[in-house]
């Protein structure tokens, strides 16, 4: 049965129109899907794009009742798909449904998992089923991104007497199907935690390869299989969780002593050659809580909560290349209890720019010497920060300077912009997308701090990558971008509203749609996950007469607005073009990211057509001198928030165990490599300019007999001040010792040596620096991952492990 209580069409402005249909449910929607799209997000937290897609893609709703919704004109119409199938059930038996999945193997694949043991799968988004039954024991399905019919799910298993492995938090058993679903069979007991291999799509990978945390003659280890646990591989015991991504595996092991905080080991993600390396961070405490929040650009950023007593208050740490050696890169940032998620965001589209959210450095060292200042209060101490260069340096957002109806603000001092964080909006943290460059969208407000004060809030967009803000519009709102940037629509989500609003450029101006005769409050606006559609859905919820909760759908096409299509794309500098260049800049306003100028092509502004292009919109331009942007704090250093040079560490914390790293090694013998507080970060390309490597300096002994010989000042650098270059020894035209000049000639020796060898086993080194594996001819490119993962935590329900 199709339900459509109204398609609306909407002229708007002669024969351009805003078609709307709107829809209701017997429920609220609990999740929308986009089958036969051209990405796949996984439960895993894995992007997955596809190569074999439809063309027409069909939209399938579940419910908060369960039942399933398919819609094959993009929300037009959508038909009651439990009801036909209960209709071929014995007795029309009532059907329930937990959860829907898209295989990442093949999009077109999709699986609806009931809860009485009766499921439905279709390998044509629909367009015929498969009806499946199984134990309704099993949850948690996890599908096979090398093949769309294998499956792997849990089902809790009861402890035995005297069974040593039977633990609490390990009482889940493994079951795995190779055929959609209809056959499944027992493969591992004693199971907290396991995911398919992130690397399944690698040729030296066995599709079958699981990785899984589990007890093993009653300690807890972390293992792997490639023939559904027939053999097991051990990688780690005494292991209390794990998380994979597609170039590193993080192991939580329990601290030295066993009984206070935890430690984190990460080794490549090639589990073949797993040798793991304890994270090396600057600051000598207990981690009580670890949250991965980003390793989409070659480095690692990680929150870690010290302090027990409040694990809201967490420091973000920033690996080096290898991510092994951390330096910490901001203090305070905010952390929710409930779900592990942090204030911290990377603005997409854009190369090292991230978003977060920072308790206030003086009302924390406030709340540690007054009992007055609880955790509660510290909530009113919020502060929004900005960096563009990978975690380096951070920065206040810039306030708007007039609002949306163009009336002065007023803000000054320390005023800035703040924005709410994932930690306290739902659907509207701060937004943004790969394919539209610059622009990013956000719920908050100008002060001195974030406000907890719902109708203090508005909504602000930038388009420049955070340079500068616009409140684009009064009061909090959802929002949603399409035609890759070109399209935005909006709802207001503090209050029940009919009508939606929109803008064709980025929030210069807008338009009201009506989507209904009923106000509802919206939940959410979504389009196709690549958003490059001109195709939206609103859903929301209201009670009906009867006092019950009904949802409410509305498809929106503005594919009728525009009659031409965008051109101009092969040269922007054109008048006509309806495209321009963009080049992202720092803070401080050059036009250079780390060490490369790089242009993009965009859609202008006022353009108002649809952008279908389709082509690199990322150009390289030219190499850079290094500036101190280039160089982040090196591992036991800091930089404070506020800005200055980058400062030990110890200076903060006063640990006796804080390592002093300016002392020279205790095996000194000639010279060391004396840190300057910096080191280069990770993927830049700079060359010249400004050098903070660490300097070649003479060992204390050498120094004391250099100086009382030659009576010649060898210059210490300080720490504290960037130089323009690389600093030299000087030294008197006296004959140094013989020890030195020796050792001049070994390095001689030595360097003819290894020139020699290279030439002689040429091959045998290239081979070396080969290549990755090749990747198995497969419908897929696995992209970087951007959700974050409360990868484990301590809380009152799970002290053994802190999951």
């Amino acid at each position: 049965m199709i339900i459509i209580l109204g398609l609306l069409i909407l002229c708007v402005s002669g024969q351009k129109e805003v078609k709307v249909s709107f829809n209701e449910l017997e429920s609220p929607v609990s999740n929308i899907y986009w089958c036969g799209s051209s990405v796949v997000f996984t439960k895993d937290d894995e992007t997955i794009e596809q190569t074999h897609q439809e063309s027409r893609k069909v939209l399938f709703i579940l419910t908060d009742k369960g039942r399933i919704w398919r819609s094959a004109d993009y929300g037009t119409t959508w038909l009651d798909e439990t009801k036909s199938w209960e209709k071929m059930e014995p007795e029309n038996k009532q059907l329930q449904f937990e959860s829907i999945h898209i295989s990442p193997a093949d999009s077109r694949v999709i699986f609806f998992f009931g809860s009485n043991g009766i499921s439905y799968k279709s390998k044509n988004c629909g367009r015929t089923y498969t009806r499946f039954t199984h134990s309704e024991d099993l949850y948690d399905f996890k599908l096979n991104k090398m093949d769309a019919q294998w499956i792997m799910a849990f089902k809790d298993k009861p402890c035995g007497k005297n069974d040593v492995n039977c633990k609490d938090f390990y009482k889940k058993s493994i079951y795995v199907t190779e055929d959609g679903g209809e056959t499944w069979k027992s493969a591992l007991n004693y199971v907290r935690d396991a995911a398919w291999d992130k690397l399944l799509q690698y040729q030296l990978i066995p599709d079958q390869r699981i990785i899984v945390c589990h007890m093993k003659e009653g300690k807890s280890v972390i293992s792997y299989s490639d023939d559904y646990f027939a053999t097991v591989q051990t990688m780690q015991e005494n292991a209390l969780g794990f998380f994979q991504t597609s170039h590193y595996i993080f192991v939580l092991i329990t601290g030295e002593d066993g009984e206070t905080g935890y430690e984190l080991l990460i080794a490549p993600a090639y589990l073949d050659k797993f040798s793991p390396q304890p994270v090396q961070l600057p600051i000598p405490l207990n981690q009580h809580t670890f949250t991965i929040l980003d390793t989409s650009e070659g480095q690692i950023f990680l929150s870690v909560s010290h302090k027990e007593e409040n694990q809201r208050l967490t420091n973000v740490y920033v690996s080096d290349f290898r991510g092994f050696k951390f330096t910490l890169s901001l203090l305070h940032n905010v952390r929710s209890l409930d779900t592990g998620n942090c204030d911290f965001e990377r603005m997409l589209g854009m190369e090292g720019v991230y978003v977060s959210n920072v308790f206030d450095h003086q009302e924390v060292e406030k709340s540690k010497s007054r009992s007055s200042i609880t955790p509660a209060t510290l909530e009113l101490y919020k502060k929004t920060f900005i960096s563009y260069d990978r975690g380096g340096q951070w920065h206040p957002l810039k306030a708007p300077e007039v609002d949306s109806k163009g009336d002065e603000i007023q803000c000054s001092g320390d005023c800035s912009l703040h924005l709410k964080g994932r930690t306290e909006a739902n659907q509207n943290p701060l937004y943004s997308s790969q394919n539209a460059p610059g622009l990013s969208i956000g719920v908050g407000n100008t002060g001195l701090y974030l406000t907890q004060k719902d109708h203090e809030v508005n909504t602000y967009l930038t388009r420049d990558g955070g340079h500068e803000w616009f409140e684009i519009r009064k009061g909090s709102h959802m929002y949603e971008i399409g035609d890759r940037g070109g399209l935005i629509v909006m709802g207001q989500d503090d209050k029940p509203i009919n009508q939606i609003i929109y803008s064709w450029d980025q929030g210069f101006s807008w338009e009201e749609v009506k989507i209904g005769q009923k106000e509802f409050e919206i939940q959410n606006i979504v389009t196709e996950p690549s958003n490059m559609e001109q195709k939206f859905i609103v859903y929301g919820q209201s009670r009906s007469q009867e006092n019950q909760l009904k949802g409410y759908v509305v498809a929106l096409n503005f594919q009728t607005l525009h009659q031409r299509v965008c051109s101009g794309a092969w040269d922007p500098t054109m008048p006509e073009s309806d495209y321009e260049f963009w080049i992202p800049k720092n803070f401080e306003s050059g036009k250079c990211l780390f060490g490369r100028k790089i242009k993009y092509i965009r859609r202008k502004r006022e353009a108002k057509c649809f952008n279908q292009e389709e082509i690199d919109k990322k150009f390289f331009i030219e190499t850079c001198p290094c500036i101190e942007d280039d160089w982040e704090c090196d591992f036991g250093f800091y930089r404070k928030i506020e800005g200055g040079p980058c400062v030990p560490i110890a200076d903060k914390f006063e640990e006796d165990d804080t390592p002093d790293l300016l002392k020279p090694p205790a095996n000194c013998k000639q010279t060391y490599m004396k840190t300057q507080g910096y080191r280069k970060v990770s993927g830049d390309y700079c060359q010249g300019g400004i050098d903070l490597s660490p300097v070649e300096t003479p060992c204390p002994n050498i120094q004391a007999n250099s100086t009382s010989l030659n009576n010649t000042e060898i210059p210490i650098n300080d720490i504290k001040q960037p130089t323009i270059s690389k600093p030299q020894i000087h030294n008197s035209s006296t004959q140094l010792n013989s020890s030195k000049q020796n050792s001049y000639l070994w390095y001689v020796v030595a360097f003819l040596g290894a020139v020699i060898l290279i030439l002689f086993f040429k091959d045998k080194v290239i081979n070396l620096f080969s290549p990755k594996a090749p990747k198995k001819p497969q419908s897929y490119m696995g992209k970087g991952n951007y959700e974050q993962l409360k990868l484990f935590s301590g809380n009152d329900d799970d002290d053994e492990a802190g999951l």
